[in-house]
């Protein structure tokens, strides 16, 4: 962790460090702070641009953690981003393992070396999120080009005979089923883009830990702000049926309408439906009861519900008034003083000093000695322009004189009796 003696969030979070420390002392992960404004190489080797900032550092990566500041949380992440990267599975009780640990995970099955070395660059990103492992066991993933990879049962325990449609691949295990995927493994960008986007469970409980990653991702959000049973149980439903709707979507649940009013900047009623998409940052809002889940998303798809938001002018307008009107209003109704001398004292001194201009303006002494100072103006700059006119007019004197000895010379040359005559 590295932090400043003066940050209020550090001294908040030290308890939560010690006991970070106590919990992880049987694996091999060193809990340890660093003061950023005595290492400041250190600092900016790893890019600290706030406080406190929490890092997982070794085994040649480095994680950023941005999730609950809870000691279960961050020992869940120490230990998870620590692990082996690209494990091999040799048997069906490996497997089960692994699943018990991870509620999304990847096999590669029988791939090429070129896409081992894809798969070992997008490992160290995801591993505190996902696992990424290598089958060495035929007998585990059963190839069978007639077939979709078949269904998981929901209980802990998985079938052996996991099946793939090609003789090499990757497949994802989440949500109950297994995914293929269907592009080119010679593409590594885009296997490093499906993996990426498939690295969650299509269904969650949403917080900002969780909401965050998603709005890096090409896939629509479809948010539930409420906690009714027969909504949650639609959303998991749809959350299964994967292809049923247009396009693909992660469904979350939210129990605060901060985590969604942040991101809309609007207000949001206990069981509105909001489809968002991250990319555009446009949405559509859906508060009727008696509208399923399933219609508002169709209707969003098919551009028949309103959009709002988005990346324009009037979009942003409307954000920012959002803010102020969510963050410093109710400043003014909880603390009206302390908001009063921030805020009413600097606009009072503004408004004495523009009355003060206008008064200097009205008053008559003030216009005398400004028109006195304007009148010295004027007769300095008309005693300079008299002086520039007589030097102006010496210097034309001197130049005809000049000229007349010129022409009385050349003449004495072209006639020398003249000269004598003189």
């Amino acid at each position: 962790m590295f932090y400043a003696p003066w940050c209020g969030h550090c001294k908040s979070l030290h308890p939560v460090w010690y006991e970070l420390g106590n919990k992880l002392t049987r694996h091999p992960v060193t809990v340890a702070r660093i003061d950023a404004t005595l290492y400041r190489t250190a600092a900016e080797k790893y890019g600290v641009r706030g406080f406190p900032t929490i890092r997982l550092i070794g085994n040649d990566r480095t994680l950023e953690y941005v999730g609950d500041r809870t000691a279960a949380a961050l020992s869940e992440f120490a230990i998870k981003g620590s692990r082996p990267l690209l494990p091999s599975v040799g048997s069906a009780g490996k497997l089960r393992d692994i699943r018990k640990s991870d509620d999304v995970i990847f096999l590669s099955v029988g791939t090429s070396d070129d896409t081992r070395k894809c798969l070992s660059l997008v490992a160290p990103q995801t591993v505190h999120e996902t696992i990424i492992a290598e089958v060495t066991n035929d007998g585990i993933v059963m190839v069978d080009k007639d077939t979709r990879p078949t269904y998981i049962n929901e209980d802990t325990e998985m079938r052996p005979d996991l099946s793939i449609s090609k003789s090499s691949g990757i497949i994802v295990l989440k949500d109950n089923q297994v995914f293929e995927y269907t592009g080119n493994l010679a593409d590594c960008i885009n296997l490093v883009e499906w993996i990426k986007s498939e690295r969650f469970s299509t269904f969650q409980v949403g917080s900002y830990p969780v909401i965050h990653p998603l709005l890096f991702l090409k896939y629509k959000i479809v948010f539930y702000y409420g906690d009714d049973k027969g909504r949650v149980s639609e959303m998991k439903k749809l959350s299964s049926e994967r292809g049923s709707l247009a396009g693909d979507f992660y469904f979350i649940q939210i129990n605060k309408a901060e985590y969604i009013e942040n991101l809309i900047s609007a207000f949001a009623e206990v069981g509105s439906v909001i489809v968002y998409e991250p990319g555009t940052e446009v949405y559509s809002y859906s508060n009727d009861p008696k509208k399923s889940i399933k219609s508002s998303v169709e209707e969003h798809t098919s551009n028949k519900a309103p959009l709002y938001g988005g990346t324009g002018v009037w979009a942003g307008t409307k954000k920012v008034w959002y803010r102020l009107s969510s963050n410093v209003l109710p400043l003014f109704y909880d603390h009206p003083f302390i908001m009063g001398i921030v805020v009413v004292v600097p606009i009072g001194l503004l408004l004495l000093c523009c009355c003060d201009e206008q008064r200097s303006k009205d008053d008559p002494i003030r216009q005398v000695r400004s028109s006195e100072s304007h009148m010295d103006l004027l007769w300095d700059e008309d005693s300079n322009s008299k002086k520039k006119i007589t030097a102006e007019e010496e210097e034309c004197e001197d130049e005809e004189e000049d000229e007349d000895r010129e022409s009385e010379d050349d003449a004495e040359e072209k006639d020398p009796d003249l000269k004598k005559e003189e």
